[in-house]
This record gives structure tokens, C-alpha cells and sequence, in this order.
């Protein structure tokens, strides 16, 4: 071919009609995400005539086995077809002629700042909550004696970071009960606030007990006396709305690989605008400059959160992660959230008429969504035993809770989930126990 368009193209296509192939009718109908194209999957959701019919199409996008119940999209998102596709075809085409394709990252950026409703400036991605924590921990620059107070349910992913600070600086972790969500979590908080205290970290969702915090209060309270608030969001977008500048928080870190259904290696950081001026990433390099010479030796810093994307990064798992967006503005984020949190209850259900167990979550439904921790009887084991025989004999993914001394199950439920599935948990439990 006379034209390297034509042949790119060309390419792409014949890569495009291999997948498809190779994974048969879903695929091949969910092929436009990510193009630009009106899509498919749209209009496969639009046309239903039914809500089965709906959640029958979504449940197709995505390649978990047939029979294998996955109940840990907390831990870990599954994927769906056209979020893969979407970094296959980008990482071929930018193969074509070897290039890093960073421009392209503009796009997934903008997208991720409407979907979350945060300015440009505030917003950069990432490869994970932990790396956005570990941005926030060691970018803030705490004075010697300076108290940092979290609750005991923080995911080590959240936590860890401001440990490796105190490790190195004299600074010092306390930690609170969360409570329920409510009015006691609020006097907890404020209770354990000392003339030191200069950092609250919390996570928004629990992932103890999918316990849904009270964040915009708690970044009031914050901001009133001058202390940073710091939100781990790894369990919160996707599974509830996130409104960034709703919450007021002064810094938000999340991963894409839960709730989100985006590429593992990715997750955002958001900086609020008027912290942009005190918060310095801790590692820099090319693209992390607003001006650079080495001859004159003059190096001016990007002021906008986006200067922490230093150096080449893995742009088909960006641009994934902004394929998975429009995933989820594709079904409608109002319609996720609805489904979880049915499927939810329709456990909770289940669990509160079987004799020995114990339903840990909140059943206030501001305080609670899409997760629901329940402790299972000692004689059948620990957490893990109990996940692992579940897995093994059964095929059902759950997660043991060993934090905060909890000994419980966590069972967390999304949109690609049916309502057998979570009767079949149940029945299975019903008889074990």
C-alpha cells in the first residue's frame, strides 16, 4: 500500500477481526468503545426490551468463566471486552511506527476530570491509589512532631505510605475507630483531634465493611483548623458517585483496577488547586517541567498535579482507563450503583435468616452500597478457610477481612453480577453452616 494511513488501518482491522474471532460474539459487538464510533454495546443496552435483557448484554462484555462466581470486585475488577480491546488496538497502533503516544493521554485525563468533577490542573494519572498515597505522604512536607490520624480500617495500601514517612521523619500515626458512618464517626474523629494532628487520611469507602464515610463533613472539619485531609477512594468510584470538589477534601487517590473496571497499573491522584502550591511530587523528570535548561542549569516546576506523570509511561493502559469511563457512562453510573447495591441487600437478604452468621456492614443504605462483610462460624475455620473451600469446591471469589481484627468475609458485588449468584452464595452457606 502507497499510503502508511491506509496500511495502519488496514492493520488495525485485521488485529481488530483476530480478537473478535479469537473470543468470540461478545467481542466482536463491543469493538467501537474507545473509537470514537457510535457504539454497539450503546445500542445493545438502549434496545433492551427488559432490565434482564440489559444486564444479560453487560454481563457478556466480560470473559469470567462460565460458572465461576466472582464476588471480590473490591479487591480486584474484572475487566470488560471493550476496555481490552481498546489497549490492544492502541498499543498495535502505536507499534506501527513506535511511539509513546503521550499527547493521547490528554484525552483519558479530561475524561477522568468530568467524570469526577475536578479541574485539569488538579488531576493526574496513575499506576495505583499507592503510588497516588505515596505521592501525597512524601509531598507534603510535615513538620518535625506533626501527628497524622487515620482509622483502623485503612487498607495497608493507604496506611503503609505514612508509615515509610515516619520511618524516616519524626512524625507520628494515631489512629480512631470509624464507627458507622454517621454522627458517631464525626465525634470520633473530632475526639481523637489533637493541637498536633496536621494530616487526617481516611479511606471514603471502608474496606473492612464497605463502610461509606461521612467525607465532605470530615474535610469541613479539616479545613476549619487547618489540618490536610487525604482520601484513599480505592473502593468509592464506580460503586458510589465521587464529586471531588463536592467533598472539599485536599487531596483523593484512587485505583482504576476496582470498581472502575479499568487496566491493572492504573488510578488517579487529585490535588485541590489551592494545595498545588504547597504539594511537591517527590520524583520528577521530563514532562514534569514548565521550563528546563541544563546549560543555564534553570528548572522551573509545573505548578498542576499532572507534573508527577514523569518520564514514559504505559499509554494503552491510559487510554484504557479512559475507555473504561465510558464504559461505565455507556450503562450510566446511577444505573451501576443501583445494581450493586440491590444485589447487596438481596445478600443481605440471604445471610440474616441463616443461624451462626453475622452481617458486619452497616444496613443504613447512606452508610453502605455494594460491599457487606459477615463473620462465619469458628468451627468452620478462619476467614481464609472459609474463602478457600468456597473457591475451591464451590467457585466463588470472596475476600477474608483480617483487618482491624475483624475475622469476617467480604462479599462485593458490581454490575456484571447476577441475582443467582448471589442466591447460590447463600444456599451454599445455608448448608455449610
Amino acid at each position: 500500500m502507497s499510503d502508511c494511513r491506509d496500511r495502519r488501518c488496514f492493520l488495525r482491522d485485521v488485529f481488530a477481526g483476530t480478537a473478535a474471532a479469537a473470543a468470540g460474539p461478545g467481542l466482536a459487538a463491543t469493538l467501537d468503545i474507545g473509537t470514537g464510533q457510535p457504539s454497539r454495546f450503546a445500542d445493545a443496552w438502549r434496545t433492551a426490551h427488559s432490565d434482564q435483557g440489559r444486564w444479560r448484554a453487560v454481563r457478556e462484555q466480560f470473559l469470567l468463566e462460565p460458572g465461576y462466581v466472582y464476588l471480590n470486585t473490591a479487591g480486584l475488577g474484572p475487566t470488560p471486552l471493550p476496555v481490552i480491546e481498546t489497549v490492544d488496538r492502541e498499543w498495535r497502533e502505536l507499534e506501527l511506527r513506535c511511539e509513546t503516544g503521550h499527547a493521547r493521554r490528554d484525552e483519558a485525563r479530561r475524561r477522568g476530570c468530568e467524570f469526577l468533577n475536578c479541574g485539569e490542573d488538579e488531576f493526574a494519572l496513575t499506576r495505583s491509589a499507592t503510588e497516588g498515597m505515596n505521592l501525597v505522604a512524601r509531598g507534603v512536607r510535615l513538620d518535625a512532631g506533626s501527628e497524622v490520624l487515620m482509622t483502623t480500617h485503612e487498607h495497608p495500601g493507604g496506611a503503609m505510605p505514612w508509615f515509610g514517612v515516619a520511618e524516616e521523619h519524626d512524625i507520628l500515626i494515631r489512629t480512631f475507630e470509624p464507627g458507622s458512618g454517621g454522627a458517631d464517626t464525626m465525634d470520633r474523629l473530632v475526639a481523637a483531634l489533637t493541637p498536633r494532628t496536621r494530616v487526617v487520611m481516611l479511606c471514603h469507602v471502608t474496606c473492612t465493611l464497605g463502610t461509606i464515610l461521612p467525607i465532605k463533613e470530615i474535610a469541613d472539619v479539616c479545613r476549619d483548623r487547618g489540618i490536610l485531609s487525604v482520601i484513599d477512594g480505592a473502593q468509592a468510584p464506580g460503586q458510589i458517585p465521587v464529586d471531588l470538589h463536592a467533598l472539599g477534601c485536599d487531596f483523593y487517590v484512587a485505583s482504576g483496577h476496582k470498581f472502575l473496571l479499568a487496566p491493572k497499573g492504573t488510578g488517579f491522584l487529585y490535588v485541590r488547586d489551592e494545595m498545588l502550591d504547597r504539594w511537591r511530587p517527590t520524583y520528577v523528570g521530563a514532562y514534569s517541567d514548565a521550563g528546563f535548561d541544563l546549560a543555564s542549569g534553570r528548572f522551573e516546576r509545573r505548578r498542576e498535579a499532572v507534573a508527577s506523570e514523569y518520564g514514559t509511561r504505559n499509554t494503552p493502559l491510559v487510554l484504557g482507563f479512559g475507555a473504561a469511563l465510558e464504559f461505565i457512562e455507556t450503562i450510566g453510573l446511577d444505573h451501576i450503583v443501583a445494581r450493586g447495591a440491590s444485589l447487596a441487600r438481596r445478600l443481605r437478604g440471604h445471610l440474616e435468616t441463616i443461624d451462626g452468621v453475622e452481617v458486619l456492614t452497616p444496613a443504613d443504605s447512606s452508610a453502605s452500597a455494594a460491599i457487606l462483610a459477615f463473620r462465619l462460624p469458628e468451627s468452620g475455620g478462619d476467614p481464609w478457610d472459609w474463602c478457600n473451600l468456597l473457591r475451591r469446591e464451590s467457585g466463588i471469589r470472596l475476600r477474608p477481612v483480617g483487618e482491624a481484627g475483624l475475622m469476617a468475609v467480604r462479599a462485593s458485588t458490581h454490575l456484571f453480577n447476577r441475582e443467582d449468584e448471589v442466591d447460590r452464595l447463600a444456599e451454599i452457606l445455608r448448608e455449610l453452616v
